[in-house]
């Protein structure tokens, strides 16, 4: 009795289905496993859960508020600096003046 390649091919791809269908297995039970769990902690947190998903609104409009605050207040010290830089510059243009008197007055020989 003579055992033919097709045979052999049969029984290699046979195998290499069953291993799937092992691994599929084993895979799909691992998914049941930790969707037991999530759906374990869920329940153990649905009161803390549902707090805090009724307090979202509010804290969305608070990061809001907070955010335009932040946004004028920015507004307001870029506006600060723009003074500060022209009264430095100002300040800085006076200096310059009076180093040029106290050096014709005081020297004005050398």
């Amino acid at each position: 009795m003579y055992i033919s390649i097709y045979d052999i091919a049969i029984g290699i791809v046979f195998l290499i289905v069953v291993a799937i269908g092992i691994y599929l297995i084993h895979v799909i039970r691992r998914i049941l496993f930790i969707l037991d769990d999530v759906k374990r902690i869920l329940n153990a947190n649905e009161m803390g859960l549902k707090e805090t998903i009724s307090l979202l609104p509010t804290v969305l409009e608070n990061v809001n508020q907070i955010a335009a605050s932040v946004k004028e207040t920015a507004s307001q010290a870029n506006d600060v600096m723009y003074d500060v830089k022209v009264e430095w510059e100002t300040l800085i243009i006076y200096a310059k003046t009076v180093g040029q008197i106290v050096r014709a007055i005081f020297f004005k020989g050398k």
